[in-house]
Order: structure tokens, then sequence, then C-alpha cells
């Protein structure tokens, strides 16, 4: 697949420095990093805080979420840190 990016002239002195001093081609470089860039975000997108954030600093009142892997995590929660409710 062919991908047209534009690069700021920073960002484009940037990838060619690199590319001059890893020995690889601006193209591959630039795969690289989107693929270590997606790679990323998809992991953050399934973290455990990310799952549960809507979670944290909800005080001691707060309910059970109705979602069940929300659940989970609240129960776990509460386990570790002693019924906090």
């Amino acid at each position: 697949m062919t991908l047209s990016v534009r690069l700021s002239t920073e960002e484009e002195s940037l990838l060619e420095m690199a590319a001059r001093r890893s020995g690889r081609s601006k193209s591959e470089l630039a795969r690289q990093a989107v693929h270590e860039l997606c790679h990323k975000l998809i992991r953050e997108e399934q973290s455990s805080y990310s799952i549960g954030k809507d979670l944290f600093d909800k005080g001691l009142l707060s309910e059970a979420p109705d979602d069940s892997l929300k659940k989970q995590i609240w129960d776990k929660l509460r386990v570790k840190h002693g019924n906090l409710g």
C-alpha cells in the first residue's frame, strides 16, 4: 500500500538523520514507527487502567458498575484495598 505523509521540515530532517545514522531507508523507519506506535496505542487501550479508569477517584461511596468486566476490576480493587465502601 502506498501512503503519502506530509512532514514538517524538522520531522523530515530528523527522519533523514536517523536513516543515515542507522543505514536504513526512510521508508523502513517510517514503517517501523507506524508499527510500533499502533501496537503501543492498542496495548494502552487494553490496559487494566484504561478499562477501569472510570472507577478510579470515585471515593468511598461509589457503586459497583453494571459492566461485568468493570465489575470484576471493581471487586478486585475492593479486595485489594480492604472493602473501600
